[in-house]
């Protein structure tokens, strides 16, 4: 076994030195290289099986901010606490292919709610789901979660990149779920977008990342423990997002070309999880057009086809 393991690793270390040039292409949004990763060309990937073993190749970039992937993270506390009925009066269930901070498709479409949970006015609302009498327990019970699923209680946001995050736009978004009524007209500004600041910019390194996929792919249960952490029926909600929504506007071509369930974030992380088999972690901080790491496409792409991943082969 031990040899299979340095096998896969020397794998991983040569595609990643494949990959790592045509990785400079892209671009770091601003305040991620500025607070967060300036590192253009480097490439870290994480496998961990849901027995625990675990390989990692390339760059070590230590912590990360997780951005967008914790959306992910956020939908499943907010189904435990109101159930899918409940959380999908509020936000939708349908692919858009507009960039994630769009408006556009809130103000064309009949009944003008966030189209999905996966794009930031849908994930907005979703906060506005989770149960809470402060901003603090709110993010808390999603801190804990993502603590649990990750393997590490010492897991924690920085106050750097929620300063960053603060920005107009998705102020726009939640007085425009509060407008429409898919956020509590009770909620105020400062009830809930705190929240949704302090998860994008929680940080973790990529093992934990690949931890998290991991108990995804196993159907919600802690592959050390054996405790459900997410209900199996949210686990498929979880999953289905990830297949259709998780990739921005890229998700149809992801789901094509790679067949993984996967969700991104514009620091570079992407978590994939392939049920029943294991979870995978990638960063590269350099994005392409839709926000999504060059590298890290490239790579689940590299793997999904040399070992059969995807779940439309299946």
């Amino acid at each position: 076994m031990n040899q299979i393991k340095e096998d896969i690793k020397d794998y991983l270390e040569k595609i990643i030195k494949e990959e790592k040039q045509a990785a400079r292409d892209g671009e770091i949004p601003e305040y991620i290289e500025k607070v967060d990763n300036e590192d253009h060309g480097a490439v870290s990937m994480a496998m961990m099986g849901l027995d625990g073993r675990y390989v990692q190749a390339g760059d070590d970039e230590g912590t990360f901010s997780i951005q967008s992937i914790s959306k992910i993270i956020s939908l499943a506390v907010a189904l435990m606490d109101q159930g899918e009925e409940e959380v999908f009066k509020h936000v939708g269930k349908e692919p858009t292919g507009d960039p994630y901070h769009s408006l556009s498709k809130m103000e064309l479409q009949e009944d003008g709610g966030p189209l999905n949970p996966m794009v930031n006015a849908g994930a907005i609302a979703v906060v506005g789901q989770v149960k809470g009498s402060s901003v603090d327990e709110k993010f808390g019970r999603i801190l804990d979660l993502t603590r649990k699923l990750a393997g590490n209680e010492k897991i924690d946001y920085n106050p750097e990149i929620v300063k960053a995050e603060g920005h107009d736009l998705n102020r726009a978004l939640f007085y425009y779920n509060r407008y429409g009524g898919y956020i509590n007209e009770k909620h105020d500004l400062e009830d809930v977008l705190p929240v949704y600041w302090r998860m994008t910019s929680i940080e973790m390194n990529i093992k934990e990342l690949s931890r998290i996929a991991a108990v995804i792919a196993n159907y919600g249960v802690d592959i050390e423990t054996g405790e459900e952490l997410i209900p199996r029926d949210v686990v498929r909600v979880l999953k289905t997002f990830m297949v259709t929504c998780g990739m921005y506007d890229q998700s149809g071509a992801f789901a094509v070309d790679v067949g993984i369930p996967a969700k991104s974030g514009i620091s570079g992380g992407i978590m994939a999880a392939i049920p029943g088999r294991m979870g995978i972690g990638v960063l590269g901080p350099d994005l392409n057009e839709h926000r999504n790491s060059i590298a890290g496409i490239r790579l689940l792409r590299n793997i999904s086809e040399r070992w059969n991943l995807s779940l439309f082969n299946q």
